[in-house]
């Protein structure tokens, strides 16, 4: 099988044959001496091919050569630590509710919510990177709910951007925009991308999770029509201290832009939902380190 997108300057994404796939997930799952040794190997060897792992028996392809996968022993223990309490929020929802996966990647933590989370009624997955965006298409066909997926930043503005990625590698999570460049990806805010929606199209419940490298607050920012009007609303939120650094902003910065949308409380999954103080620095509180952190609008229906 091969995923392709006419027009764009990359190489196809091919699968290995069966039998090759069965051993390379089977190494994958398991902790053997070398290993990372061999991933260095295979990746250099196969840069553009996937292996395709069966998830609740669904299909879902990860990169080769993206070491998390190998390291978390299968896209379905990735990072289990900080996204199962994730889950554990959502499943306390009274209600369905759709998920918004920014900066989706190839789509590991919309699976995780399929897999964990039994109130998911709909997929929103919004990714700039176009060798990602080729498997997160892919993957989303296999997940068995209602979905969109569009190739895109999101941002505070309409229009286009330069995107910043390693175009050597079949997926690079670290891409980034810079708002001041002229640049062919395009960028769009959640309030103008919902405006053109059906009425009933979203849950009254919304999720996000929201990785994307830096325009984290801007994301708040465009999307302050939408948070306001949901009932309830939960984010999964990165927190960077090196992206932090490059763009100029700190975690207050954020949560801040956060809070103009909607009351949110916040925790800290990785620490079993340590809540945040907001009258004193995150990093007065927590090690400087980077961290994923859960917000709960204060409507949040849980």
């Amino acid at each position: 099988m091969i995923f392709k997108k006419s027009g764009l300057p990359m190489q196809a994404f091919q699968l290995f044959p069966s039998g090759v796939n069965y051993i390379l997930t089977t190494l994958q799952k398991t902790e053997w001496r070398g290993k990372y040794k061999v991933f260095v190997w295979l990746s250099k060897l196969f840069p553009n091919k996937v292996i395709v792992h069966d998830i609740d028996n669904r299909r879902f392809c990860v990169p080769v050569s993206e070491w998390c996968f190998w390291l978390e022993k299968g896209p379905e223990n990735y990072y289990l630590g900080e996204f199962l309490p994730f889950c554990d929020v959502l499943n306390n929802l009274k209600a369905p509710f759709t998920f918004f996966d920014l900066g989706a990647d190839i789509g590991v933590v919309s699976s995780l919510i399929i897999s964990h989370c039994s109130k998911v009624k709909n997929i929103i997955a919004i990714e700039p990177n176009p060798h990602s965006f080729q498997i997160l298409k892919a993957n989303l066909k296999e997940m068995g709910k209602p979905y969109e997926c569009k190739q895109a930043a999101v941002s505070n503005f309409d229009g286009n951007a330069k995107f910043y990625f390693n175009e050597n590698r079949s997926n690079d999570h670290e891409g980034y925009i810079d708002e001041t460049r002229e640049g062919a990806t395009e960028v769009l805010t959640l309030d103008v991308w919902y405006s053109g929606k059906n009425a009933g199209f979203l849950e009254n419940t919304l999720v996000f999770k929201i990785d994307v490298e830096g325009q984290e607050l801007a994301v708040f920012e465009g999307a302050k029509r939408l948070i306001s009007q949901a009932k309830s609303c939960i984010v999964l939120l990165e927190i960077h201290p090196d992206v932090l650094e490059r763009i100029g902003q700190t975690p207050e910065d954020i949560f801040i832009a956060a809070e103009n949308t909607a009351c949110f409380k916040w925790f800290v999954p990785e620490l079993g939902n340590k809540p945040i103080a907001r009258n004193s620095a995150f990093y007065e509180q927590f090690e400087l380190k980077q961290y994923d952190v859960i917000g709960v609008s204060q409507n949040g229906d849980i």
